[in-house]
């Protein structure tokens, strides 16, 4: 019991090195991911505004 008490408080020391290409890639994923969700809400805009205001037609075309 005391060596499974041991295992789990005892620190363990990471030798880990994250490089600055591996930075550079996170930033890119995150940014590249606000991105296509801004596209995604341009591209659906009119739908999501028909959700919110009630209206049937999803387009201004269709109204004329």
């Amino acid at each position: 019991m005391k060596f499974l008490l041991l295992l789990i408080f005892l620190p363990f020391v990471a030798n880990a090195y994250i490089d600055p290409g591996s930075g550079s890639a996170i930033m890119s994923a995150i940014v590249g991911f606000f991105v296509a969700i801004g596209i995604a809400v341009k591209t659906y805009w009119y739908k999501i505004k028909s959700i919110f205001t009630g209206n049937k037609s999803t387009s201004d075309s269709e109204e004329e």
